[in-house]
């Protein structure tokens, strides 16, 4: 007897406390159709996502202050698959700033939380039932500035493809810092770091799946940085492109990084020129070269995730205020816009996962 799956889709947004800040989804892949089957109210500004399909858990980071000071928290929901109901578990302090990251190791014992204001990364554990327990370690980057201008900005956090290390990006500081779990102190332990072209401002990360290269998108200066993976956990410069067309004259500025499942394609969002560029990959050397540049079909596209299977993308247009379908070519990696939209107030984060029912 087969088994039966359900494909979720969890978008986080920019919102006040009292709005619906985390909303639910079902998708049918074979229409493309976008059911609302559940939101979520009482966190500010749950901005960025995490789902773990395996066990049944979401994890939202929120903002709350105190004392006139932002920090960051943490909110453990259980989802129930068969409705696409969310239940809130638990919510602890995530940091001591606020944050626009999370991530979940591999391993799902930890995650890790990065703030832009507090220019840190975080460590928070998880207990036996996949709920975040408690803040175990912050990593400051002031002790890594270059000169004393810099304001360090940690922008997101994800593991290699051995798990070994985590590669924060850090916007600041124009550095992608290399952490190691320390599992017996609970800490994150400092192993290296990678220079980038002043003013970039590194924001995101993708690993190629061979597992060689990966691809960082600059938010400041509008360029992909590819690197080589060294397994000892350093990363060497390959080459760095623009993300936008040579006529292109206007203010922009990227947002988020994707491979393709087949590797032969990389993908970034311009928040300004509002598009999402297509990249072909050599394959015997992971350099990118430009095939395309495709409207968002709406403004400031600052996530976007590919959909199970890899045959269709969503983007999460946050001044556009809605959700959009593309469809990808499997042949050459192209993007055509479906005509399929939802309407959603300030979407910042799109993260899809398939379930079993």
């Amino acid at each position: 007897m087969e088994t039966a799956t359900k494909t979720l889709v969890f978008t986080g947004s920019y919102a006040e406390s009292h709005e619906n800040g985390i909303c639910v989804y079902s998708f049918l892949p074979d229409t493309g159709d976008l059911t609302r089957l559940d939101q979520v109210s009482g966190i500010k500004n749950p901005t960025f996502l995490n789902v773990n399909a395996k066990t049944n858990r979401l994890y939202a980071i929120g903002e709350v202050s105190e004392n006139g000071q932002k920090r960051g928290e943490v909110i453990t929901f259980e989802i129930d698959p068969s409705t696409g109901s969310l239940h809130e578990l638990s919510r602890i302090q995530g940091s001591s700033s606020s944050t626009c990251h999370i991530q979940r190791d591999p391993e799902d014992q930890y995650l890790i939380v990065s703030s832009y204001h507090g220019g840190c990364v975080g460590l928070i554990s998880l207990d036996d039932n996949g709920v975040a327990s408690k803040l175990l370690d912050e990593q400051f980057h002031d002790r890594y500035r270059s000169n004393a201008d810099q304001q360090p900005r940690a922008h997101s956090a994800f593991f290699s493809p051995d798990g070994k290390y985590v590669f924060v990006q850090d916007l600041g500081l124009d550095k992608i810092l290399a952490y190691q779990i320390n599992k017996a102190d609970n800490a994150l332990e400092f192993h290296g770091e990678t220079m980038l072209e002043s003013g970039s401002g590194p924001r995101h990360l993708a690993f190629h799946p061979s597992g060689k290269y990966a691809y960082v998108i600059n938010e400041l200066n509008s360029t992909v940085t590819v690197f080589r993976y060294n397994k000892e956990g350093s990363l060497e410069t390959i080459q760095t492109l623009s993300t936008l067309p040579d006529d292109f004259a206007g203010e922009s500025y990227c947002a988020e990084i994707a491979v393709s499942e087949d590797g032969q394609h990389v993908y970034g969002s311009n928040r300004g020129h509002d598009s999402i560029v297509v990249f072909a990959v050599e394959e015997n050397s992971g350099e990118l070269s430009a095939i395309q540049f495709i409207s968002t079909e709406g403004g400031h596209p600052r996530h976007f995730s590919f959909m199970p299977g890899g045959q269709f993308m969503m983007a999460a247009n946050r001044d556009g205020n809605n959700l959009v379908l593309f469809t990808v070519n499997p042949e050459n990696g192209l993007l055509h816009f479906t005509g399929k939209t939802v309407e959603q107030s300030k979407p910042v984060c799109v993260k899809p996962a398939v379930f079993t029912v």
